[in-house]
Parts: structure tokens; C-alpha cells; sequence
């Protein structure tokens, strides 16, 4: 990757390692041995469709910058929800912590992200086959297209690279900018996506149809275990090593 020095890399992956095997913290990474490992997970079921959108909190009102808050949208619907993921900082409030109804940021309108190929990718660091525990994982804000995706200003770490943070956002003068990125899970993929975006049902409740109900109390993982319902696969997962958590 452009810019990216042997020492720089070590710096990331000590980082990585000092992140990971702690419940809870967002931007780890699952290790073997990890208590989590092996939990059931669930996809959201229907009409919740999780997705990617930012608040315009930022210095240019109508255009995505670096001052703009990124979400996961949990349903889908362009608001600010309780339970929607912060996935970069927004004052007091922390990356990776769940919104609830009496936060200052609940019910906001959220705007898709400008990239035509939004989405969440990873940048095969090391060269190896397929995504593996070093390769750091990015929201791309600003691609233009799945094929010859690379990281660039304003797009969102979901993991520690290079000893920035988990929800931190890559700027012109940062080492992992310009480096080639593979997609996770982008919807314009023509392949499907390589990942699935679930949760651990934690307090195990399920609604009249037995459907399980996402709620404050539940993990939520980009999960690389199995393939989802739409891809053909299944409505269920398992934490397994280096699923990724995005929620504390």
C-alpha cells in the first residue's frame, strides 16, 4: 500500500492485537479463543434493512466531509433510529456506541454516502489469499466503483491501522490513503458481498412471528461465516475469527 512502511504496519497490527480478544470494543477483530466465538447470529429480519448513511454535521452543509457523522442505519430508513451504530465519533458520543431515544442526535435525517459504490471493504495489507486477520476493514464513502476501489480522504476506518483509531477517517497526509481495496459488502458487487452484517441476540427475544428482535443489548458483527438469505444462503451466522465488531 502507498506510503505504508514496515514500521508503520507493525504499529498497526500491535494495535490490532492490543484491540483484540476484548468483548466489546469496537473495531476488534475475533481471535480464536475469544469468548464470543461461536455465538449464534442472526440476520435483521425484514422490512429492517441495514445500511450505511451520514448526518450533515459537518462544515459544508450538503456535502460529505470530514466533519460528517457516519451511522448504521439498522432499519434502513434514512432516520436516525435508537439502536442506529455511530461509526465515527460524534462530540461526547463514542464510535461504535448505540444511539438511544434521549441522545441529541436521535431522529435526524441520514444521507447516503456520495460513492456510487459506497460500502464496506478491506485492503488485503499483506497480500495474502482473501481477507485474514491483518487486513484492515474500511466504510469507502467516496468510490466510484467496486473494481479498482482504493482508500481515499473522508473514508472511515473499521479497525486500527497504523495506530489511528476505529472510527477515525483517513486524510490526504495519512499512510493507509490510496491503498487498493477489496469489496466486503457493497451492494452494486456484482459477485455479492464476501460478508453479512448481524447480531447476537442477547437477551433472546423474538417477536409474534418468532422473528428475532434487535434491540440496545445486542452485538452486532460484520460476520464472514456464512452467506446471507440474500445470497442465497442462510438467515443465520456464527462469530468466528476475524468477524469484525462494530458495536460497544
Amino acid at each position: 500500500m502507498k506510503g505504508i512502511t514496515k514500521v508503520c504496519m507493525l504499529t498497526g497490527l500491535v494495535l490490532a492485537l492490543s484491540l483484540n480478544g476484548a468483548l466489546g470494543q469496537f473495531g476488534s477483530k475475533v481471535m480464536t479463543g475469544d469468548n464470543d466465538v461461536g455465538r449464534f447470529l442472526e440476520d435483521f429480519s425484514a422490512p429492517m434493512n441495514p445500511n450505511l448513511g451520514y448526518w450533515d454535521t459537518g462544515s459544508n452543509p450538503g456535502i460529505y466531509d470530514d466533519g460528517d457523522t457516519i451511522y448504521l442505519d439498522v432499519s434502513g430508513n434514512s432516520i436516525i433510529d435508537a439502536n442506529d451504530i455511530r461509526l465515527t465519533d460524534y462530540y461526547g458520543y463514542l464510535a461504535g456506541t448505540k444511539v438511544i431515544s434521549t441522545d441529541n442526535d436521535i431522529n435526524k435525517p441520514l444521507t447516503a454516502l456520495p460513492g456510487p459504490a459506497a460500502g464496506i471493504y478491506y485492503v488485503d495489507l499483506y497480500g495474502s489469499q482473501g481477507y485474514d486477520f491483518q487486513d484492515p476493514v474500511y466504510i469507502l464513502a467516496m468510490t466510484p466503483a467496486v473494481l479498482g476501489a482504493r482508500t481515499t480522504t473522508k473514508d472511515v476506518r473499521l479497525g486500527p491501522v497504523c495506530g489511528l483509531s476505529p472510527g477515525t477517517k483517513v486524510l490526504d497526509y495519512h499512510p493507509d490513503n490510496d491503498g487498493p481495496a477489496i469489496p466486503m459488502i457493497v451492494p452494486l458487487s456484482a459477485g455479492g458481498p464476501v460478508a453479512t452484517i448481524r447480531f447476537y441476540n442477547a437477551n433472546g427475544n423474538v417477536d409474534g412471528n418468532g422473528d428475532p428482535i434487535y434491540d440496545y443489548s445486542d452485538s452486532v458483527y460484520i460476520d464472514i461465516s456464512l452467506p446471507s438469505v440474500a445470497m442465497g444462503g442462510y438467515p443465520f451466522g456464527f462469530v468466528v475469527a476475524n468477524n469484525v465488531r462494530l458495536s460497544v
